[in-house]
């Protein structure tokens, strides 16, 4: 199992549904439902044993459901780290990423600055597939508006790794 040791790369990532209903009141009125399709592809390289650096982009689709809708792009570097030794198949990883993007409609876009932390566990099927199940917290500001908004989530990703 050495999907997971120097110059090797890998590929992947995760989609995800969401429904949030907001009972407060703010710019969308005094109460709201959003539904959202998240996807998140990625692409790393390990410049080390254990370790990937790389690139990740989030894309999402949200309606609200007074019937507009809105695209969030996002994309920019990750680290990632592997706990243990590349001879496991179940895995224990960290990883960090920073990304830059938009949120906005047809009227306007808005950019905004992401920074997330993810912790858990990979499976791997073999030496060149595993399935990944995430615990992540994301801050993200959009640079035009006061403060910042963070989401705690859960995910399920897969990634391919090739060896050399």
């Amino acid at each position: 199992m050495n999907q997971i040791t120097r110059d090797n790369w890998m590929f992947g990532g995760s989609i995800s549904f969401a429904t949030t209903n907001y009972k407060s009141a703010n710019y969308y009125g005094d109460g709201y439902t959003i539904t959202s399709l998240k996807g998140n592809p990625n692409i790393g390289y390990f410049f080390a044993d254990q370790f990937a650096i790389g690139v990740k982009s989030t894309i999402s689709r949200d309606k609200i459901i007074n019937g507009s809708s809105y695209t969030d792009f996002n994309i920019g570097p990750y680290l990632r780290y592997y706990f243990l030794s590349t001879e496991h198949r179940i895995n224990f990883l960290a990883e960090g990423l920073y990304q830059y993007g938009f949120e906005g409609g047809n009227q306007a876009r808005v950019p905004k600055n992401t920074f997330a932390i993810s912790t858990g566990a990979v499976a791997f099927f073999n030496s060149s597939v595993g399935i990944e199940f995430l615990i992540s917290y994301t801050n993200y500001k959009f640079t035009i508006i006061a403060g910042n908004n963070g989401i705690l989530q859960m995910g399920l990703g897969l990634q391919v790794h090739l060896e050399k």
